[in-house]
């Protein structure tokens, strides 16, 4: 990095930004400047010009002090500035002092208020403080007849603040502008973050509601399945029978408490146990249940599906579990087909079940689930994997759910 770059990268740590404060370097340049500025400009104006020592007190007080308060409020702190210069030029002008309208500390001051205007404030109120500052000058000279008989001493006078001040007015501007440019795309980077962080935090509500959906839907509907079919199906059975199939909605019931724990664990902590997921293995307890609510079902798995990743194997069995809720629910006791099978590099799922049949008491549906929550979220998931997902009734009155997921099987060698 050159000195140049340096130089910019320290003073655009000028530029105002919300919750920062003048970095320590910046309060050390502006003390050291002052302070001599201060020491010098007193007996200068004192001696130089015969300047009473309390005026000349006064007017340095007001000119360094205005510096020190340009650091806070550079508006106000170029009026009393600018303020202070007409005092000094109006006190100075009656008396034999070289040069004239503005002594070296005059020069000086000015210079370091057009600097921290320059890289505090928009380049509007630097421009407009030195336009003013110029024309402050020449109305004083214009008002001073004694000073203004000789136009070669307050001519280079003039000349050089005007030449020196544009040359320093320009680098704060640019110095100015680069630092406002970096706090701009320093806030433009927060909020994209921000805007980041709250989708990801949207998408990971999604996601668990999708899980939540899944547990309860499908654990809660075999319950009720199970319960409301028990008085047809268990009618005239042994007490052995009846206490196996109490057995049987209790343990889906603890299953779908344990599921909805874990899920609860994840959003009260970042250190929930978790448990395994669902793999395409697990299909075989998800229809043994399912068959207990006497849904007949035919399944078939392909050994090489089993050997696709745990996300794609996840989303299969999310699938299939929804797809047999919704048999559940709106075709009880109806005859399903499970198929997962690999085909190239993807995984084919279909659940296709046939018409309703007379359901053994009250209607399952309830309210709660006419909202195609499952629907959707089978959708959800499908396409976050890439794939495709169809569902449709059939010809015969039944109803399909097809999907097809990119997938990339671990395809392991045969042992000789």
């Amino acid at each position: 990095m050159t000195g140049a770059e340096n130089v910019a990268d320290h003073a655009s740590e000028l530029v105002p930004r919300p919750g920062r404060t003048l970095p320590f370097w910046a309060w050390c340049v502006v003390a050291l400047f002052v302070t001599g500025l201060y020491t010098v400009t007193v007996p200068l104006t004192s001696a130089v010009y015969q300047l009473d020592l309390a005026v000349a007190f006064a007017i340095a007080t007001v000119q360094c002090g205005s510096l020190v308060l340009a650091v806070f409020r550079a508006r106000t702190a170029a009026v009393v500035h600018l303020a202070s210069i007409a005092a000094l030029v109006t006190a100075t002008r009656d008396t034999a002092g070289e040069p004239w309208p503005l002594p070296v500390t005059g020069l000086l001051s000015l210079g370091a208020l057009i600097v921290l205007l320059g890289v505090r404030e928009r380049w509007t109120v630097s421009m407009s403080t030195w336009w003013a500052s110029v024309a402050l000058l020449v109305v004083l000279i214009v008002t001073s007849p004694q000073r203004y008989a000789d136009p070669d001493q307050w001519g280079t006078n003039l000349t050089i603040y005007a030449s020196y001040t544009a040359t320093v007015l320009a680098a704060a501007i640019a110095v100015g502008q680069r630092g406002r440019i970096r706090a701009d795309l320093a806030a433009a980077r927060r909020d994209v973050e921000l805007e980041q962080a709250q989708r990801l935090h949207v998408e990971e509500r999604a996601r668990i509601a999708r899980e939540l959906h899944d547990v309860v839907a499908h654990s809660m509907s075999l319950v009720h399945m199970q319960a409301m079919s028990a008085p047809i199906r268990l009618k005239g059975a042994s007490t052995s029978t009846v206490n196996d199939e109490f057995q049987d909605i209790a343990r889906s019931a603890r299953n779908a408490l344990a599921e909805m724990r874990q899920l609860l664990g994840i959003l009260r902590s970042d250190d929930a146990d978790l448990l395994p997921q669902p793999q395409l293995a697990d299909i075989d307890d998800l229809v043994t249940a399912v068959s207990r609510a006497e849904v007949p079902i035919r399944a078939s798995i392909d050994a090489v599906a089993a050997k696709a990743s745990p996300l794609v194997q996840l989303t299969a069995y999310r699938i299939v579990q929804e797809a047999l809720s919704n048999v559940i629910r709106h075709a009880p006791t109806a005859a399903t087909d499970v198929s997962i099978n690999a085909d190239g590099a993807a995984l084919h799922v279909s659940v296709r079940n046939d018409p309703p049949t007379a359901r053994p008491g009250p209607p399952v549906v309830s309210s709660a689930d006419q909202g195609g929550q499952g629907l959707r979220g089978m959708r959800e998931r499908v396409t976050a994997l890439g794939g495709r997902l169809t569902t449709r009734p059939t010809d015969d009155g039944g109803f399909l759910v097809d999907a097809t997921i990119p997938a990339a099987f671990d395809h392991q060698p045969e042992n000789p």
